[in-house]
């Protein structure tokens, strides 16, 4: 039997809503990951992409790392990583995990698939790496988890680690992976890159997001209010993989409010007495507020109210704004459509911009600005 602790996404130095308190929440949840697998006595750590936010991360979220990595190699353990997308570098470069070595962190599949074998506890684990590989790397994908699959039908016990956002988790155009293309025969499937949790019985495998362990969106604050953030800890044992879902304790709660001026004090009062202060940490709110609005008034009645929550810069949104459909469906085209209303010059504009910025052609990007500006671009 082997015992390994999934997680996924921590994202090292983010500074969500340029906030210095929120950089240390990333560090604080990490650390209670770690904790977690450590007091579990794991056999190793799998940690699925997006180890760090940025491709160059600050020493601070480097040291961050170093000294988990030496908890890790103090125990005798090691931690498998793939590249999520935030931390393939944009150049020609090293990854930041890649000279953690030394402190038994392994990196696997940086160019494609790519494996190594675990033995332990009268079980060997075939563990299987196929990092991001969103923009030009993406035609690559199904030939590469052909690859990985092969792999794992000839072992018993197997665990794939990969960061890619997989159909119907994300609309079309940014996904890197068909469900029909995903593999069958690992024991586990670790996967990254989709923030929420998920999990399912693929055959003979589990497939699992394990999510992130702290909200780098607002997107993220109804899903983490319903099932808050965690890590997996998965038992391997004659090929069969079963997961229990550990909660994190020290995420910061965040309220989302969407209000008018003459309700907004109610449902704010309502969301802190249901949302108090955690661990010593306060909630964060992001209140949206619609219609006319005193916006001094409204600031001044926050400020009375800063010692129960912390709150972002209300935003006012006028009734020309509030009234924008949402798209029948859950393609980008459309919701630029719907945005920009009318105006299918704009429309196009970011449509042609938000691909690029997708595939990392920032060159293509600038040329797209420059041409609606008009501009020629000098050679």
């Amino acid at each position: 039997m082997v015992r390994f602790l999934h997680l996924s996404d921590t994202h090292l130095g983010a500074r969500q809503y340029m906030m210095e308190l929120r950089e240390e929440d990333f560090y604080d949840a990490f650390r209670e990951a770690i904790d977690i697998g450590l007091a579990e006595d794991v056999d190793f750590f799998v940690h699925s992409g997006d180890l760090f936010h940025y491709a160059d991360p600050s020493n601070r979220a480097l040291t961050e790392f170093k000294n988990a990595a030496l908890r890790i190699r103090e125990s005798g353990k090691k931690m498998y990583v793939v590249l999520g997308d935030h931390d393939r570098p944009k150049r020609i470069d090293f990854p930041a995990a890649d000279i953690f070595d030394h402190l038994n962190i392994v990196l696997l599949g940086r160019d494609g698939c790519e494996s190594t074998l675990y033995s332990g506890n009268g079980e060997e684990v075939m563990i299987c790496g196929i990092s991001n590989m969103k923009g030009f790397r993406k035609a690559r994908l199904p030939e590469e988890y052909r690859k990985a699959d092969a792999m794992a039908k000839d072992s018993l016990s197997s665990v794939l680690i990969t960061h890619q956002a997989v159909e119907g988790y994300l609309p079309p155009e940014e996904c890197e992976a068909l469900k029909n293309e995903i593999p069958v025969n690992f024991s586990y499937m670790a996967f990254g890159h989709i923030h929420d949790s998920d999990q399912v019985k693929m055959g003979r495998s589990v497939f699992a997001y394990a999510g992130s362990t702290e909200m780098t969106s607002t997107r993220e604050i109804k899903a983490c209010a319903r099932n808050g953030k965690a890590v997996n800890l998965v038992t391997l044992e004659n090929g069969n993989a079963v997961v229990k879902r550990i909660n994190l304790r020290r995420v910061r709660p965040q309220i989302e409010i969407d209000a008018r001026e003459e309700n907004y004090l109610a449902l704010v009062r309502d969301a802190l007495e249901k949302n108090p202060v955690h661990n010593g940490k306060l909630p964060i709110v992001t209140l949206k507020i619609s219609g006319k609005s005193d916006r001094l008034k409204v600031g001044e009645t926050l400020e009375k109210m800063k010692d129960t929550a912390i709150f972002r810069k209300p935003e006012f949104i006028s009734e020309d704004r509030s009234a924008i459909e949402k798209p029948d469906d859950n393609s980008m085209k459309s919701y630029f459509a719907a945005y920009f209303k009318d105006n299918a010059e704009m429309a196009s504009l970011a449509e042609k911009m938000y691909e690029s910025l997708l595939n990392d052609d920032d060159d293509r990007t600038y040329s797209t600005v420059l041409g609606y500006l008009g501009i020629t671009e000098e050679r």
